[in-house]
């Protein structure tokens, strides 16, 4: 039994020096990571996780915010009507916003439009004066035309009634506005309208302040073909 008593002895001494070569040849610690200290470490509060910065993952794209879409939304308007000479005008206008190419023009079914107005004056000052004062009265819905033919007057309404025409004159001379004339437009032939395609809002807004340079005109957004 002695014999197996000394063995076990010499395993035991084989084995611990065969683990002690083998730590001193492989360290524990890897090289370019630096050893752990628990000493240090600590638990967090759900307090402290929640403050942590937060991961932000990247963007496939399906989720991201969209630009704002007043600013890149388009549609299509048709804008008229005009007569031979005044449609090459209007186009003129368009070009230089830009929308020659988006454009077309298509005849006009529009039917007699009613017009209240007052008579040109004698130039831009007397004009712009005159349409202060009928601001003045509340009358608000004025605008200084600059068409060659009616330059200097000012517009007041365009109606597809003739009776909400009558009306508004009637209501200005009750109001003293004396000179208020309406009369009959578009009943000459061979009107057109411009149809305008793929026109941003703030473009539009920019054709709606071309009024007071065709007086007759209507603005209204259509189904896109």
């Amino acid at each position: 039994m002695k014999w197996l008593v000394w063995l076990l002895i010499l395993v035991n001494i084989g084995l611990f020096g065969y683990f002690r070569l083998n730590a001193q040849q492989f360290p524990s610690a890897m090289p370019g990571h630096a050893p752990l200290h628990p000493e240090k470490m600590q638990l967090l509060t759900p307090e402290q996780l929640e403050a942590l910065p937060r991961k932000v993952e990247p963007s496939t794209g399906e989720d991201a915010p969209l630009e704002n879409e007043a600013a890149i939304e388009a549609a299509c308007y048709e804008w008229g009507s005009f007569t031979a000479d005044s449609v090459s005008r209007a186009r003129e206008a368009l070009a230089r916003l830009g929308l020659a190419s988006r454009a077309r023009v298509v005849a006009s079914q529009d039917a007699a439009r009613y017009w209240v107005y007052i008579p040109p004056l004698n130039s831009r000052q007397e004009a712009q004066a005159r349409s202060d004062a009928l601001r003045a009265l509340g009358i608000k819905e004025t605008f200084v035309v600059q068409e060659p033919e009616w330059r200097y007057a000012i517009s007041l309404g365009l109606f597809k009634d003739d009776a909400l025409a009558t009306r508004l004159a009637d209501d200005l001379r009750a109001r003293g506005v004396r000179d208020v004339v309406k009369r009959q437009r578009n009943k000459e032939s061979a009107r057109s309208n411009l149809v305008i395609e793929n026109v941003p809002a703030s473009v539009a807004e920019d054709i709606g302040r071309l009024k007071p340079d065709f007086p007759s005109s209507e603005l209204k957004r259509i189904d896109c073909e």
